[in-house]
């Protein structure tokens, strides 16, 4: 955070904004204040400088560190589970295209293991449907308590024996 605020203040924007504050100050003060009378008005208004530099300094920090985005999750959690069509509902996440392979991977004593091989079936506004293509047998029975989705991790990585077992069932 101190690099960001230094480099705010040390660019070419920041120099930008301290001569826009300068100039701004300036203004201002030859309507209303006759300078060449008094040192104390001096003081004032450089003080007054310096701060108006600083709180634009901070503000375009500020404005830069909310419109930079954060990178999205490498998975998701499902948060729900429709049991007729086989799906998976999770949150929206730019990793998960429209019908690329996913692996629905059970948490269990910090081991990942895959238990599910799916598809992205359909990318919504806020909400993905992950429909289940093979259940290689790993969990007794399909999660459906909110406890049970939250052992359920979902991936855009497939190993590729998974793979090879997807393109081949026969085998």
């Amino acid at each position: 955070m101190k690099d960001r605020i230094l480099s705010g203040i040390f660019s070419l924007s920041g120099a930008s904004l301290a001569i826009a504050a300068a100039g701004f100050l300036s203004a201002i003060v030859t309507m209303f204040v006759d300078v060449s009378d008094k040192v104390p008005i001096r003081l004032l208004l450089f003080t007054v400088f310096v701060f108006t530099c600083i709180v634009l300094v901070l503000l375009k920090v500020i404005f830069d560190l909310t419109t930079e985005k954060q990178p999205a999750s490498p998975f998701e959690h499902p948060i729900k589970f429709i049991s007729d069509e086989k799906l998976f509902i999770i949150r929206r996440n730019e990793n998960f295209l429209n019908n690329i392979i996913v692996g629905c991977y059970s948490h269990q004593d910090d081991v990942d293991r895959l238990a599910y091989i799916a598809v992205v079936h359909l990318v919504q506004d806020k909400v993905i449907q992950i429909k289940i293509h093979s259940d290689l047998g790993l969990l007794a029975s399909m999660p459906s308590t909110n406890a049970e989705l939250q052992t359920l991790i979902i991936r855009p990585v497939v190993p590729v024996t998974a793979l090879q077992q997807y393109t081949n069932p026969e085998n």
